[in-house]
């Protein structure tokens, strides 16, 4: 009996953790900008100014083909960016019911209203989507802050 006792707690432990693992694309989203999976890039180069960035090209976090967050190491919960290449679902399916469409100086974008992403910024790009918190525009891309006031 005894040496069913370490796996028992061992299995009950996965089960545990396995509750906590992102099951939306929204939580999956946030988990990465947060940098709960920033020991699995595979770059994870200083920019200066107190900038970073964390790159995944091999196992991306999220279903895209490279995934790179760019934040500001002091405030990264409130200034980061991300730039999901190539994803494997829309803007829509990610900014959810209610955003709201706009036009920016960087072209057309959803500004999510509602929910864990809200005020994040979703930029469409030729290649894939660039997100962007008001912090983040804030401190490095002003020319787009007016589009976190337009609702």
């Amino acid at each position: 009996m005894r040496p069913a006792l370490p796996t028992l707690l061992a299995l009950s432990l996965l089960g545990a953790c396995a509750k906590y693992a992102p099951d939306d694309l929204t939580s999956q989203v946030m988990f990465t900008a947060a940098g709960s999976y920033d020991a699995s890039a595979d770059t994870r180069p200083r920019l200066g100014k107190g900038m970073r960035r964390v790159t995944w090209k091999t196992r991306p976090p999220l279903a895209a083909q490279s995934v790179n967050v760019d934040y500001n190491s002091d405030a990264r919960p409130i200034a980061w960016t991300m730039t999901i290449e190539r994803p494997k679902f829309s803007a829509g399916a990610l900014a959810g019911r209610g955003a709201q469409q706009l036009t920016t100086p960087a072209g057309p974008a959803l500004l999510i209203t509602s929910g864990t992403l809200k005020n994040v910024l979703v930029l469409k790009q030729a290649s894939g989507l660039q997100l962007m918190t008001r912090g983040y525009a804030a401190q490095q891309r002003p020319e787009l802050l007016a589009s976190f006031h337009s609702y």
